[in-house]
């Protein structure tokens, strides 16, 4: 009987944390916990709600509890999870192949594993998970995910390749802006100006998006189109350094010092440590004490 209401209390917990009511779920954790110790639903969910909670030693303690009672896959991800967070990448990454080697057809842990890789810039390793993963269960998310590493590595032609196995399940926008990424770093501007405007189709307020069509129509000399879409993008997101930067750049080539240099301060008043506004910056000082203005 007090084992049921132990239950009753971690599922109204588990709902309160779902609706971000923490107080109330943690309340009714514990509660659940001093009934039963020894349950390893409640002892997840409390080392789930100071995962959240940003307590990740406290988290650690609650998953190994469960973990010692009895041994099961996410209880070994929870303890890496809240291990990554710290930084202590090593012992993540070697809960996730203990999970990985005590349950191999336990996806996530590979998922783990080919994430933790990927955001350690071992590419190779995580090609390797994702393409493992794939060949298990080959659908767009994880196809998606490998197409990144690639871009991630600069393998251009790889990427694309994935990304042209990828089927119409996925977000559009996101598969045609990695494809524009590709074809950009390829100076395939065609076909990059292609791509960006089908992704724009699916997200037109996207300054990622737009932003990289209008560097697409610099690279291809187009400099009125590109001045305008960054121009767009200013309206968007009025305080991005980077796309206050770029105007200014922009008008730099062209000639307009005076122009180029209130932007890069506009750039610079956003983000005074922003390094290709400084670099601008300085390169128009140089500029400026080399070449005067003639009255």
């Amino acid at each position: 009987m007090e084992k049921d209401k132990a239950i009753a209390l971690n599922n109204e917990g588990a709902r309160h944390f779902l609706n971000q009511a923490f107080d109330k779920a943690i309340d009714c954790y514990n509660k659940a916990h001093a009934i039963d110790p020894n349950n390893t639903s409640i002892l997840n969910n409390l080392g789930l709600y100071y995962h959240q909670q940003s307590n990740f030693d406290e988290a650690i303690r609650f998953f190994e509890k469960a973990l010692l009672i009895t041994s099961k896959p996410h209880f070994l991800i929870n303890i890496g999870n809240a291990l990554a967070m710290k930084g202590e990448f090593e012992l993540a990454w070697n809960r996730y192949m203990d999970c990985s080697e005590q349950f191999p057809d336990h996806q996530n842990a590979k998922i783990s594993l080919a994430k933790l890789a990927t955001h350690l810039g071992k590419f190779e390793k995580a090609v390797h998970f994702w393409q493992d993963i794939i060949k298990e269960n080959p659908n767009s998310q994880f196809k998606t995910a490998l197409a990144k590493v690639f871009i991630k590595s600069k393998q251009w032609e790889k990427a694309l390749e994935v990304l042209s196995s990828i089927d119409a399940t996925a977000p559009e926008g996101e598969i045609w802006f990695m494809i524009g990424q590709c074809e950009f770093q390829l100076k395939n501007y065609g076909l990059a100006e292609k791509a960006f405007k089908s992704a724009l189709a699916e997200a037109p307020d996207n300054i990622g998006f737009r932003h990289y069509l209008a560097m697409n129509y610099l690279a291809m000399g187009q400099v009125p189109s590109g001045l305008d879409h960054l121009k767009k993008s200013h309206r968007l997101d009025p305080e991005n350094p980077a796309i206050l930067t770029d105007i200014g750049v922009v008008y730099l080539s062209t000639g307009e010092r005076d122009t180029a240099s209130h932007w890069l301060n506009k750039a610079l008043e956003q983000q005074p440590d922003f390094e290709k506004a400084l670099h601008y910056t300085s390169l128009m000082k140089q500029i400026k004490s080399t070449h005067p203005k003639q009255n």
